[in-house]
């Protein structure tokens, strides 16, 4: 009944989540990352977080903004070639808005930066720049821009997905190997019945906790919970410190119906500094779940002061603070953290 209960918003959600998993297979980005992010409204719309899907869909808005980000680097730097400042500015402004992997945004800041100290040196000399060749920056390479292809090589594509994994994964994941890298590569695409054969075939010679992450997920979404369980704990049995394996085991006892495990593992995470501040924050969405208001309120207070989790801790805390009658708070939350864009 719980399992049953989690999912009775699934053919809303499952819609949008399918039309941006279409999206991304066709490398279109921008639409992928709307349909993910209505699916993730979708999700929180239904009054009952379902962590698993919510945490993979997150996963996926920012892996979509890291690719349109990486698009954007190139633009901005073929702009930067063609002599057009203006339109460089604009992709490097929507890399800092979509972007979440931390050296596209630092490249771009860095890109921004020189701009603009470019930008207030031209104003000193402007009296002696030539206009004669106005007209020629642009305007001359805008044929060659409209023909650029708006796609991403795979190995990019798996470059900027494996940049979104937390600690030292992204290494980890690089140095695994071409074969599982096309196992990854057949996941992304949405062909998850291959890659399971692939991440099956490849455990055959070695134990290793990614592999057996990897196929954990592709389990679950096969219905097999069980075998979903034991791969998790097989592979934190290899590396504790995989925190991909403990938030896939949290994940997995919420869905279905093991609330207070789920906890168990949430407390472990946070005391042994393994992702502690999303770890709170789940800890605050299982409470909410488990209909444990004051619990979810301290969880949610405790990341207030964090840089990256403060915003979106305060949206979830506003109205269980108006529901137990602190409306003065929930005021203060309300104004000082304003709800963005996902």
């Amino acid at each position: 009944m719980f399992l049953k209960k989690l999912f009775t918003f699934g053919k809303d959600f499952n819609h949008y989540l399918e039309k941006g998993d279409r999206y991304l297979a066709d490398e279109r980005f921008a639409d992928a990352r709307t349909a993910y992010c209505e699916a993730l409204e979708k999700l929180e719309a239904s009054g009952k977080d379902a962590l698993f899907q919510s945490e993979a869909v997150r996963q996926k808005i920012a892996l979509t903004g890291n690719m349109l980000g990486s698009l954007n680097l190139v633009e901005a730097e073929y702009a930067l070639a063609s002599g057009d400042r203006k339109k460089a500015e604009e992709h490097l402004h929507i890399i800092l808005e979509l972007a979440d992997d931390a050296n596209l945004k630092e490249n771009s800041a860095k890109l921004l930066a020189g701009l603009n100290s470019e930008a207030s040196e031209a104003a000193v000399k402007v009296d002696d720049t030539c206009t004669s060749c106005e007209g020629t920056g642009a305007g001359a390479g805008n044929d060659d821009l409209q023909g650029m292809d708006d796609s991403i090589s795979r190995e990019d594509r798996l470059t900027l997905y494996f940049q979104t994994l937390p600690g030292d994964l992204p290494e980890r994941y690089a140095g695994m190997g071409d074969e599982f890298a096309r196992g990854c590569l057949l996941n992304l695409e949405g062909n998850e019945e291959e890659a399971l054969r692939v991440f099956e075939g490849l455990s055959r010679d070695t134990e290793n906790d990614i592999l057996n992450y990897e196929q954990a997920i592709l389990c679950f979404h096969q219905g097999d919970s069980g075998k979903c369980e034991q791969l998790l704990l097989k592979a934190i049995a290899l590396n504790p410190g995989n925190p991909l394996c403990a938030i896939g085991l949290v994940h997995l006892y919420t869905e279905i119906g093991r609330g207070p495990e789920a906890l168990q593992v949430l407390e472990r995470m946070i005391s042994s500094d393994l992702l502690p501040e999303q770890a709170m924050l789940m800890q605050g969405e299982l409470y909410t779940l488990l209909q444990d208001e004051s619990k979810a309120v301290e969880s949610y207070s405790r990341l207030l002061a964090s840089p990256k989790f403060a915003r979106e801790a305060a949206e979830r805390l506003v109205p269980l603070l108006e529901k137990q009658g602190r409306s003065e708070e929930a005021a203060y939350l309300a104004k000082k953290f304003a709800k963005g864009c996902c």
